[in-house]
């Protein structure tokens, strides 16, 4: 019950969101820019919320209500990013995407030593050049990069905060995500 009742300001937060604002920028006279520094550590605040709130994993979980309980991986970057562009010029390039694609054509790649909280981090497995998989850059710290993800894997189904050795073949790329204003 402890839990239910610490959720309900969160939810009431993010329903508040979708009733007020419009996260779509309609019109065709944009300009293409990487993120602000500013926006990247709202949306890690976002994803800060997320871990707080108990949010589980569900593959392709983005929808405004359900993400509020469960999300994936590119939905929390997705959403964390919405939720921070709120009541500002800024809007992302795409409203629905992959990690892959986010790798691909939503952001800016940069070396790890110039990631800023809120930033991209792109991964997969370790024996594949592929990414599958994103998070949300928290620090680089005695080497260990730390994150916030969601995802489902042994005893993990959720966001959480994790982090590995910066040497890890799991990333991919690093990078700042593109969006338009």
């Amino acid at each position: 019950m402890k839990g239910n009742f610490l959720f309900a300001p969160f939810l009431f937060c993010f329903s508040i969101l979708f009733v007020s604002c419009n996260f779509n920028n309609d019109s065709d006279d944009t300009t293409e820019i990487d993120c602000p520094a500013e926006i990247a550590s709202r949306a890690f605040r976002f994803a800060e919320l997320y871990k707080d709130s108990g949010t589980v994993y569900e593959l392709g979980g983005q929808a405004p209500v359900r993400s509020a309980i469960a999300i994936d991986c590119s939905g929390l970057v997705v959403m964390c990013y919405k939720y921070a562009m709120v009541d500002t010029k800024y809007s992302l390039l795409v409203s629905d995407m992959t990690a892959a694609y986010m790798c691909e054509s939503a952001s800016s790649h940069v070396a790890l030593e110039q990631m800023r909280q809120g930033d991209l981090i792109f991964m997969g497995e370790a024996d594949s050049s592929n990414v599958s998989h994103i998070a949300l850059f928290d620090r680089l710290e005695n080497g260990n990069v730390y994150f916030i993800d969601s995802t489902k894997k042994d005893d993990i189904s959720g966001v959480t905060c994790r982090y590995y050795a910066a040497s890890d073949s799991r990333f991919k790329s690093f990078g700042v995500m593109k969006i338009q204003y």
